[in-house]
């Protein structure tokens, strides 16, 4: 179950608007560069900025969906892009921190199509580079003088906070049939949507919108986590490589319960009896994996997760339809979460 990134060269039918690359972009760029060199260096080097030599490069630096968000959201409460330009920067150098990590615990050896940071410079100097994102991503916050910046403050802490959390329990918890689902919606709340309320919610407090407008921001950023994250289980599962950048079925060799073999493995029939015995033995080939698909499939799995997907997607719109925005801004933010869940262009 892998946090909403930019992990892939295949991700390229998603691409952030103009505005929102020159908004951010250089801000990120700007605050990398200001970290203690060698930090600096891998930082910028994860970021897409420059090689491993520190040389400039124009690999791909991620698709900015919590800053499209932001932007969006901030259009759709009256304020302008560079009202949200700090915390929009700051929310992703806060995301890609959590990505550095992330390819560290997963073993993960590419991120957006080159080697990772921590095979480039070493895991314990990649771990300090996360580190620094998040310090430097926090302190902007926290010394924008805008305002609403007590607030936004502890939104954003509160939410990598979450964070933290969700992954720790991702890596202690062990989730089955049963409970196993309830316990998986936890984890992604708050490792995959935390940090999309907090995109949305921030333009809301630096406006001064009441908390019925937060409330609502703050369900559609949820549903919107939990939407995208059970689509793409099923993506892991069943996706083209060349859209999802990662091989298939990677949560299955892990045995990692994604949310359609969750509900396949809760199946009380011959099949879901079959995946359970497979599931708990050590079979990793190729033809093992593919066998364990097709009996999630079969057992319905697949099928249950993209209609829950779908239903969560529903449920953020109707709550961004009770926000309060701009229609304009509301049309975009519709589109927008359609584009995140489906990775459509």
């Amino acid at each position: 179950m892998s946090a909403l990134d930019t992990s892939s060269t295949g991700l390229q039918a998603f691409l952030p608007p103009r505005m929102v690359q020159s908004t951010v972009l250089p801000v990120m760029r700007q605050q990398a560069s200001e970290l203690e060199p060698t930090l600096a260096r891998i930082c910028s080097y994860h970021l897409g900025f420059t090689d491993e030599h520190g040389d400039a490069s124009s690999a791909e630096s991620g698709k900015l969906t919590r800053s499209a968000l932001m932007m969006a959201a901030a259009d759709g409460v009256g304020l302008r892009p560079e009202d949200v330009r700090c915390q929009a920067a700051a929310l992703e150098l806060l995301h890609n921190s959590t990505l550095i990590h992330d390819d560290i615990i997963d073993a993960d050896e590419l991120r957006r199509g080159r080697p990772a940071a921590w095979k480039v410079f070493g895991a314990g100097l990649a771990i300090l580079a996360g580190d620094a994102l998040q310090a430097l991503g926090l302190r902007m916050v926290v010394d924008d003088p805008g305002p609403g910046r007590a607030e936004i403050s502890s939104v954003f802490t509160e939410a990598l906070a979450r964070v933290l959390a969700g992954q720790a329990r991702e890596l202690t918890v062990r989730l089955g049939p049963g409970t196993g689902i309830a316990e998986y919606d936890r984890i992604v709340e708050d490792k995959t949507s935390a940090l999309l309320e907090c995109a949305l919610v921030t333009p809301a407090l630096r406006a001064g919108r009441p908390e019925r407008v937060l409330a609502a921001l703050r369900s559609a950023g949820r549903h919107l986590g939990l939407a995208f994250q059970i689509f793409n289980d099923v993506e892991d599962i069943w996706g083209d490589p060349s859209v999802t950048g990662k091989p298939v079925r990677s949560d299955i060799l892990r045995r990692n319960p994604s949310s359609p073999v969750l509900a396949a493995l809760s199946a009380d029939n011959p099949v879901g009896e079959r995946l359970r015995r497979l599931w708990h033995a050590d079979g990793t080939t190729a033809a093992y994996l593919q066998e364990m698909a097709d009996l999630v499939e079969e057992s319905g799995g697949r099928h249950a997760a993209e209609q829950l997907s779908r239903s969560h997607l529903d449920s953020a719109l109707e709550y961004l339809g009770r926000a309060e925005l701009s229609p304009a801004a509301s049309t975009e933010l519709t589109a927008l979460f359609d584009r995140i869940v489906h990775r459509t262009p």
